[in-house]
């Protein structure tokens, strides 16, 4: 006959044999959630988040490879890049030891002006106290008339490497090297929330025609509206070096457009002006072109009758 204690023993070893079997559970807590692999460039500190781009156009912030330590990545190696001053190893050293911290202190920001009655570029240091100095100007490519340059604020917070920066063709839906010369800095639109995106695919970069896949299509020039609607510049080696001599970066980093760098401050860029020959029609220049008009025919008149 089973005493009760004699019973306990057995239901408790049965018990125990049952725990033995079965599957442990997961811990819970924060080590436990399951994460989503982060993008190769993580927006840093301080900086508005860049969202995805407009359809149609490559995302800035392509998502990398599942997440692992920081050991186990291998470093990006920067390319060879002409524009880079003798003696630097990379762009990060160079902004470091270009322009002392004491001057790059004392901008509050800089500040791109895009003019697109004179089709110039101007970069401007703006002070604590709202002063101005102009640390660059160049002429400029805008787009032309069938596909204008946009006015309005944009922003810039990365600025890809050459000669690996690569153009995506929409056409051919291919990766085409070497057309944006010297770098390629995209252009995003912010709201006050600092949510920004690519708009389209509008950016500031040198020029390379024969580098385009359809180059009889396409006017070479780096001044003027003759742009496809990105503010090509002349000399994209000068523009770079000033705009990393005035902010500095970050360390190298690479998606599938390229090698890449985050500006340690984000750039504001305003595009201004109509285009010449496009300005709006006011009481005051309506008036000016009526006169003008009457004295073109009175000065007519005059040479047919008088002497």
């Amino acid at each position: 006959m089973v005493t009760r204690k004699t019973f306990a023993y057995i239901l408790g070893f049965l018990l125990l044999l049952a725990l033995g079997r079965g599957e442990a559970l997961p811990p819970v807590g924060p080590d436990s959630a399951k994460t989503t692999p982060p993008s190769q460039d993580i927006q840093p500190p301080g900086q508005p988040a860049v969202q995805q781009d407009a359809p149609g156009a490559p995302p800035p912030n392509v998502a990398g490879p599942p997440a692992t330590s920081s050991s186990d990545k291998p470093p990006v190696e920067p390319p060879d890049d002409p524009c880079l001053p003798p003696l630097y190893k990379d762009w990060r050293e160079f902004g470091a030891d270009a322009r002392p911290e004491s001057v790059r202190a004392s901008f509050a920001h800089v500040r791109v002006v895009i003019d697109r009655s004179t089709f110039e570029l101007v970069v401007q240091g703006i002070g604590r106290d709202d002063s101005t100095q102009e640390l660059y100007r160049t002429p400029v490519a805008l787009g032309d008339l069938n596909s204008p340059t946009p006015a309005g604020q944009f922003l810039l917070n990365h600025i890809y490497c050459y000669p690996d920066v690569v153009f995506f063709d929409s056409v051919s839906a291919e990766k085409v090297p070497n057309l944006y010369r010297g770098f390629f800095a995209p252009m995003l639109l912010c709201d006050e929330a600092g949510r920004c995106e690519r708009f389209r695919d509008l950016g500031i970069h040198g020029f390379d025609a024969s580098a385009h896949p359809r180059p009889e299509g396409i006017v070479p020039a780096t001044y003027g509206a003759v742009s496809g609607g990105c503010i090509r510049v002349p000399d994209p080696c000068k523009l770079k070096s000033e705009l990393i001599r005035a902010v500095g970066v970050g360390p190298i980093k690479k998606n599938e457009r390229g090698c890449y760098h985050w500006l340690n401050k984000p750039v504001e860029v305003v595009v201004t002006g109509y285009y010449p020959g496009t300005e709006p029609l006011t009481i005051v220049s309506i008036l000016e072109a009526g006169l003008h008009q009457v004295q073109s025919r009175l000065k007519g008149i005059f040479d047919v009758f008088l002497p």
